[in-house]
This record gives structure tokens, C-alpha cells and sequence, in this order.
């Protein structure tokens, strides 16, 4: 059975030999290095007298010092302590004489009486190496501070600007830590020393200025406390930490103000959630700390270049003893910071998880709750354990109508605006109204705001988010679920409005952003208490949103869910658009696309939508075109190109264009395809539609290559790489183009500036679910393999290719069929036995993803 820890408890104090610390009034006491060591020496040997020779061979082992230093240390733990003591014996040492009580180390935080009155700390004396001791008592923090030297420097910078400074910022984000940080690289600024009046446990407003008293050491008795603070502090210049008023804002206010008024060498660094609002304060606004984007791949070393990440790998350190995370952990810890939204609490409250469960599952339990953030410092607070108790005080202390507001806006996945919270909170607020309160709860670091965009979008951070909702009830979570969705379906109905006309940045900048309320949305509307109807509408308005983000998989799966909830209650339109989008450049092809295709132009037919009908016929037309069907392709174009050259010029008409264009190519028309693509190019421009020019210049460059062109292919389709935005950056159209470069460069034997291109495209395509591209990509390593001399792997390559291609009867590219014309012949010339041959390319056939894109991975890594 484990021996508890124990402490020592002496007039005022508490000192923990396991934690280093020495506590008066409930108060960190700066003693630390060598001082402290003394001390404990004393206090364990107090039955007896300790002489001077067995004291510096206690506190300063190994080493000679001089005796003068016993004696310098002696001393500045008298002047911290107090008189009576530590006793002198002439000639035979010290003796610890104050009465001792042995106690639980535990117990050790609990406050005195309030009649013991901690002495403000002077200096100890230290020696090199020994850390230096806080002016004026302020606690010192027993770990480092990470992510935070900006702020630092922020805040020094508006206190040479201003007597009076507050932190702003979300409970649990570390306003208090970076306050003291402040104090303590500042003490030469601040001779008479800084004092640190904690307010977050007082409740009654009378006892602020008592509050400051105590905390500079001076007894108000029966007097006026303001006037004893101020006449005390009259003389000194020194820093006064007000921390946690936000529920003591005007007591708070009116202190610091008379305070600074009276007292023209002090100055204020307060911290709160909201601002106090006092003459000349000036605003420091902590965020969260970073943690890389989710599209961004993080490894081990990397960790600790995001400050949420390297916070929570040292956390973990601290909790486990060891901690080595590898680039396999990397991910998982960079998604628990990302759900955690960076607040330091959460993180520190996260990490000691991992001394019962893996890093997948501590992310997959913060992915469903944030129960396991519950077992916070047993110091601290009652509000301040735990992130829901902190995130709970915060929503206490707001007034009704902003906490109706709160509640409610804890429906939305991610960012929003002033009319989406307007519409989810019903006709109860104007938007006016609602404008207001955000504001507010923005005053009060409960809620972000983001003015960077085109229009200001403001969000909840992760945690407030989960535990506003858990408030909720169930009657009005349902309706702010349902308020969503139809929010939702409005938007994206101008989305599909707007898409054909827009500028791509234009529309990404506006429609992007409400991707994670369509999924929360989407998830309620086909959940068990959800609204199918609306789920499927909403659904039937999203395919350019996924599109855009490269969200390929999800398209497919919500649309094949909406799909199979269509019924003779379903309007066409709604129902065209989700056949429309199982056949776009992005779908999987095949008898599904094609069939999907027909749907979808039998429904518009029905609908009468016109640039809708010729979006479904130039895509069923380019089903036929994949399968070979020139001929059943070119009416369906013709018809298309003639609805979508009506009214005005749209991205549709650039998309037939560009099919037709395709179309010609392989009906051996060149000089027709080269014209379709110069139309499609120069209105693609027009219409700042960058996707439409990178894909325009990329069915360029395969015309090129299917003249024999390579040189001018590769030119050309790097033209179409470098057309697209940070935005589109990642896109499946980039895999497109960039998987044409990697197959010219194969056909004119570059392997080593394939060979990554390839790697890469081959990841990210089955990340994207792109199963044309990742066929596309397996083929051009076969060819490697075999023009490397791996002949059997490269076979086996092949057969796989072979037979998902003939389950799908899709053509190849150009580039892609220039790649397998020359697999072909090299695997022809290696192998001696046309069966041994054919045996290889059956075994691959028999083989699933997994275990190919394995085998081909193998090729990447050759150099």
C-alpha cells in the first residue's frame, strides 16, 4: 500500500518536501534552490540543534562553500518568515523552535485562519543557479510557459503605454499564467515589487479592496480600505495583479481606477473574461493556443513547432515520466489539440488520460465527450477543476437573453453568422437584436470573432460548444437543430444559384465556410430524430461545396444516403440533383455514373430547369464519352451546348465545351477539339473560374500528348498546375493535372521526377476516394517497376489495373493510355514465357487495394 505523501505545517505555513513548495495563506511562498533546502533541514531536524558544518553538508553536498553563505541564508529565511523561528545557539548552530505539525501533503493548500497574515516576501538570498525568488509574493508557477512569448511581449508593450492592462480572454486559456509571466520578466521595472490580489473566490463586491489589502500585507483593522491601500502604495512603484474580475467588473473597475488615481507609481495588470471597462485600460486578448490545420500532415518533430501540441506532449511527460511520441503519433495528438480548441485547461486536463488509454482512444472519446476532462488540480477552485466547471461560471454569470443565445448557438458545427444565429434562434430576436448579444458574448470571450473574411462569421469553441449544449433542452435543442438545417437549405440554394456565374474564390469564400454546420446539419436531419424531408433538400444542394473541398468520399456517402430515402413525395429537382451528382468529374464511373446520368436527365426534363438539364446532358454525354460511345455522346452535347448558350454565360457551358472537346479528340477531330478548348478557356477566364482554366489547359495538354507532343503536354499541363488558388491547392483537379505530368514524364523515361509526383498522388487519391486516380496512379508505378527491372511486380501491378478497368469499361487518358502502351511492350520483352506473363497479371486481379497499393508503395520508396 503506497505511504502517503507528508507535509509540515508551521504558524501560517504549509511546506510539501515532494512538491519543493513552502504555502502561506493559501498562497505560493517564493522560496526555492538552496533556501529551501535549508529550510527543510531545519524543519525535519527540529528536535535537536543543527550545527553549521552538518547544515552545508545537507544543503550544499559535495561542495566547499564558505560559511558566510549558511549565514546569508540564515538570515533571508528570518526576514521571509518572521521572528521566532529559527534560533541561534552561540557556538553550536540553529534550531528550528517554531511548533510543527506533521500533516498529509494534500492537505497542504488549505487556507489558514484569516487572522494569519502572510508577510510580503522580500528577497532570499540566492547563489548562482539557485532561481530567483518573486518581488512581493507573487507565486511562482512550477511549470515553464509555452506558445505564449508574443503575448508576453504584447502585454509588456501596452504596459509601457498604459497604467492599466487587462487580459481578456475564454476560462481555462491561461490569462492568470501570462499575467505572472509578465510580472516576473519585468521586476527591474518595478523596484518596490508586484503584488498578486487573486478576486476569482471572492463573492461579496465589499471585500475587493479588503481583497488587495491582504494580498500587499497591510491590516485595514476597522479603517477605509481603499484609503490604507492607497496610502501604503502612495510611495512605491511597483505592479498590483488584479486576477479574475470578470464577476466583480464594476467593484473591480472603481479599485484600480482610484487606486491609479491616488498611487502614480503603481501599475494594473488585471485579467478577466470580459473587459472592466475603467478609464484608460487597455485590452491584451489571449487566444487559444495554435495547433496545425487539419489538412496539414505533422510529424514528431514538428510537435513542437505548435504550441498546443508541444503544451500537451509536455503535460503527458509530466503525467507518464516518459513520453516519445512517434510521426504515427503525431496525427493523433494534433487532432485531441485541434478538438480541445488549443485552451491550455483542456489540454493540461486531457493529457493525464494517457496513463489509461491510448492516443486513438483518448481522441475518440473527446470526438463523442469531454468527460474525461474532469480531474482537475485538487488547488484550484471549485469552478477552475474542471473545464466544465470553468466553461459553467462563465455561462452563470451571463444575462438571460445572452445565455438563451448561447445555448442555442451551440447547434452549429463551426463559424457563423449574425443572420444564420438570427434564423436559428427563431422569431423570438430581430437580427438587430441578436447582433447585440453576440457582441456581447464576444465582450465576454465566449464566443470568437473572425472579421477577416468577407463577412464577419463568428464560432464557439469546442468544449463551450459541448457543454452550452448539454444545457439545452430537448424541446429547444430540436427546433435550433431543425432552425439549422432550413438555414442551411436556404444558403445552399443561393449557393446553387450563384455557382454557375461566380468567381470560384467568391463563391469558396462565401459557401465554404458552413461545411462543418452541413455536417452537423446533415447528421441531424437522417438521425433518428431528425427530418428526412429537409436532410434530403439539403442534401440535393451540396455537391459543389464537396466538390470544392475535395470532399469526394463524403459527397458519395450523403448522397447515396439522401438517394436512398427518395420517395414518390420528392420533387424532381431535388431528386435530379442528387442522380446529377453521381456523375460528375469526380464520381466513379461506370455503369452507376451512367446510369445516374439518365436519371438525372429524365428528372430535369421533368423539372424544366435549364441550366440544370444541360449540366445532366453534357455529363451523360461524358459517360458515353468514358465508355467509348462517341456517337451517343454528340446529340446529347448538341442539345446541352444549346440550352447552356442561352441567357447568360455560365461554367456549365465551359464543362460541355470541354467534353466536346474530349469527344473530338478521340473521333480523331484535333483541330475541332483544339477550338472547343480556346471557347472553353477564354470564357473559363471571364469567369475567374480557376478550376475551369487548370482543367481546360489540362485537356490541352492531353491533346498535345495525343499528337506525340510530350514536351509541349508537360508544358501545358504545368501551365494548368500553377492556375490554381491556395484554395484549390489540394483539390482533385490537382490530382488530375499532376497525374498527367507524372505519365508524360514516364513516356519520356524521367522515372526520378515521376516518382514523387506519383507517391504523392497516390496517397492523397485514396484519401480523396478517387478510385479512377488511384488505378491511374498503381499503372504508372508498374511501369517503373518494370523499366527498373522488377518485371513480376510490375505484372501483378497491371493485372489489378486490368481488371478494375474492365469491370468499369472506362477509357484511359491519353497520358494513362501512353503509360500502359509502354508497360505493355517492356513487360513483353522481360518476360520469356507469355504464360509465366499472363499468370502474374491473373494474380494481380485476384488482389484487393489494400494489398496492391501496398506492393506499389514498395516501388515509391526506390530511388
Amino acid at each position: 500500500m503506497a505511504v502517503a505523501a507528508k507535509a509540515f505545517a508551521f504558524n501560517s505555513y504549509r511546506l510539501v518536501p515532494e512538491r519543493r513548495s513552502l504555502v502561506g495563506n493559501g498562497r505560493e511562498v517564493p522560496i526555492r534552490g538552496r533556501a529551501f533546502d535549508l529550510l527543510l533541514a531545519l524543519v525535519e531536524g527540529r528536535d535537536r540543534i543543527l550545527s553549521k558544518d552538518e547544515l552545508m553538508a545537507r544543503v550544499w553536498p559535495g561542495r566547499v562553500v564558505e560559511e558566510g553563505n549558511l549565514t546569508v541564508h540564515v538570515a533571508g529565511l528570518r526576514k521571509l518568515l518572521g521572528s521566532g523561528i529559527i534560533a541561534t545557539v552561540s557556538g553550536r548552530g540553529y534550531r528550528f523552535v517554531a511548533p510543527v505539525t506533521e500533516i498529509l501533503a494534500e492537505d497542504a493548500r488549505q487556507t489558514p485562519p484569516a487572522a494569519a497574515v502572510l508577510a510580503p516576501a522580500e528577497a532570499v538570498s540566492q547563489e548562482p543557479g539557485d532561481t530567483a525568488p518573486w518581488p512581493g509574493g507573487l507565486p511562482r508557477p512550477l511549470t515553464r510557459l509555452i506558445g505564449r512569448n508574443a503575448d508576453v511581449d504584447r502585454v509588456e508593450s501596452r504596459l509601457r503605454e498604459a497604467r492599466l492592462v487587462t487580459v481578456v480572454g475564454a476560462g481555462g486559456v491561461g490569462k492568470t499564467r501570462l499575467a505572472l509571466a509578465v510580472a516576473d520578466r519585468n521586476r527591474s521595472c518595478f523596484p518596490n515589487g508586484a503584488w498578486l490580489a487573486d478576486l476569482s473566490p471572492v463573492e461579496d463586491p465589499r471585500l475587493v479592496l479588503p481583497t488587495i489589502a491582504s494580498a500587499l500585507g497591510v491590516d485595514v483593522g476597522g479603517g477605509d480600505a481603499l484609503r490604507v491601500v492607497s496610502a501604503w502604495l502612495a510611495d512605491r512603484r511597483g505592479l498590483l495583479v488584479l486576477d479574475g474580475c470578470e464577476h466583480l467588473l464594476r467593484p473591480a473597475a472603481d479599485a484600480a481606477e482610484a487606486i491609479l488615481r491616488n498611487c502614480p507609481g503603481i501599475v494594473i495588470l488585471a485579467t478577466s473574461r470580459e473587459p472592466l471597462r475603467a478609464e484608460g485600460e487597455r485590452l491584451h486578448r489571449l487566444l487559444p493556443l495554435v495547433a496545425a490545420a487539419p489538412e496539414t500532415a505533422v510529424t514528431a518533430v514538428q510537435l513542437a513547432d505548435f504550441p498546443a501540441s508541444e503544451l500537451f506532449v509536455e503535460r503527458t511527460r509530466a503525467a507518464l515520466g516518459e513520453f516519445v511520441p512517434g510521426d504515427a503519433d503525431a496525427g493523433e495528438i494534433m487532432s485531441i489539440c485541434r478538438r480541445l480548441d488549443g485552451i491550455p485547461l483542456a489540454i493540461e486536463l486531457a493529457a493525464p488520460a494517457l496513463q489509461a488509454m491510448t492516443l486513438a482512444e483518448l481522441r475518440e472519446r473527446l470526438e463523442r465527450h469531454f468527460g474525461l476532462l474532469t480531474a482537475g488540480r485538487r488547488t484550484a477552485l471549485a469552478r477552475q477543476q474542471t473545464l466544465r466547471a470553468a466553461i459553467g461560471w462563465s455561462i452563470d454569470l451571463l444575462e438571460p437573453a445572452e445565455r438563451a443565445l448561447l445555448l442555442r448557438l451551440s447547434v452549429f458545427g463551426g463559424s457563423w453568422t449574425s443572420e444564420s444565429a438570427a434564423f436559428v434562434m427563431g422569431g423570438a430576436s430581430t437580427e438587430d437584436e441578436v447582433c447585440r448579444l453576440i457582441a456581447a458574448l464576444v465582450d465576454k470571450s465566449l464566443v470568437q470573432a473572425d472579421l477577416t473574411g468577407v463577412q464577419a462569421r463568428y464560432r464557439l469553441l469546442v468544449p463551450t460548444r459541448f457543454y452550452a449544449a448539454e444545457r439545452l433542452s430537448t424541446t429547444d435543442l430540436a427546433e435550433a437543430r431543425r432552425n439549422l438545417v432550413r438555414w442551411l437549405a436556404r444558403a445552399y440554394e443561393r449557393a446553387e444559384v450563384d455557382w454557375p456565374f461566380m468567381a470560384d474564390d467568391d463563391w469558396f469564400a462565401l459557401y465554404a465556410p458552413e461545411i462543418e454546420n452541413l455536417r452537423a446539419g446533415l447528421a441531424w436531419a437522417f438521425g433518428t430524430d431528425g427530418d428526412i424531408r429537409l436532410g434530403v433538400e439539403l442534401a440535393s444542394l451540396t455537391e459543389h461545396v464537396w466538390g470544392e473541398l475535395s470532399l469526394t468520399g463524403e459527397l458519395h456517402e450523403w448522397f447515396n444516403l439522401a438517394i436512398s430515402r427518395i420517395d414518390e413525395a420528392t420533387p424532381p429537382d431535388v431528386a435530379g440533383r442528387l442522380w446529377l451528382g453521381r456523375c460528375g468529374w469526380v464520381a466513379p464511373r461506370g455503369a452507376t455514373a451512367l446510369d445516374a446520368a439518365r436519371r438525372a436527365v429524365a428528372l430535369f426534363r421533368a423539372a424544366g430547369a435549364r441550366i440544370d438539364l444541360g449540366r445532366a446532358l453534357w455529363r451523360l454525354a461524358w459517360q458515353h464519352i468514358l465508355a467509348g460511345d462517341i456517337g451517343d455522346a454528340e446529340p446529347l452535347l448538341d442539345e446541352s451546348e444549346d440550352l447552356l448558350r442561352r441567357g447568360r454565360v455560365n461554367k456549365a457551358l465551359v464543362s460541355c465545351l470541354r467534353a466536346r472537346a474530349v469527344a473530338r479528340m478521340r473521333a480523331d477531330q484535333p483541330a475541332a477539339a483544339h477550338a472547343n478548348l480556346q471557347e472553353a478557356l477564354a470564357l473559363a477566364r471571364d469567369l475567374r473560374s480557376q478550376r475551369d482554366v487548370a482543367l481546360t489547359l489540362g485537356s490541352m495538354a492531353e491533346l498535345h500528348c495525343a499528337e506525340g507532343r510530350i514536351a509541349e503536354a508537360t508544358r501545358v499541363a504545368q501551365d494548368a498546375l500553377d492556375s490554381l488558388g491556395p484554395a484549390q491547392a489540394r483539390s482533385a483537379w490537382v490530382q488530375h493535372v499532376s497525374g498527367a505530368i507524372a505519365s508524360y514524364r514516364l513516356v519520356e523515361g524521367d522515372i526520378a521526377g515521376a516518382r514523387p509526383i506519383i507517391a504523392e498522388r497516390l496517397t492523397a487519391a485514396r484519401l480523396m476516394r478517387l478510385p479512377h486516380e488511384v488505378l491511374a496512379n498503381v499503372e504508372r508505378l508498374a511501369l517503373i517497376a518494370a523499366l527498373e527491372g522488377n518485371p513480376e511486380a510490375a505484372a501483378l501491378l497491371l493485372g489489378y489495373v486490368q481488371s478494375c478497368l474492365a469491370q468499369s469499361s472506362v477509357l484511359r487518358s491519353f497520358g494513362s493510355q501512353a503509360v500502359h502502351e509502354r508497360l505493355t511492350a517492356v513487360l513483353r520483352e522481360s518476360h520469356r514465357s507469355q504464360v509465366e506473363l499472363d499468370r502474374q497479371i491473373a494474380r494481380g486481379a485476384r488482389l484487393d487495394e489494400d494489398e496492391i497499393v501496398a506492393q506499389a508503395l514498395l516501388i515509391t520508396l526506390r530511388a
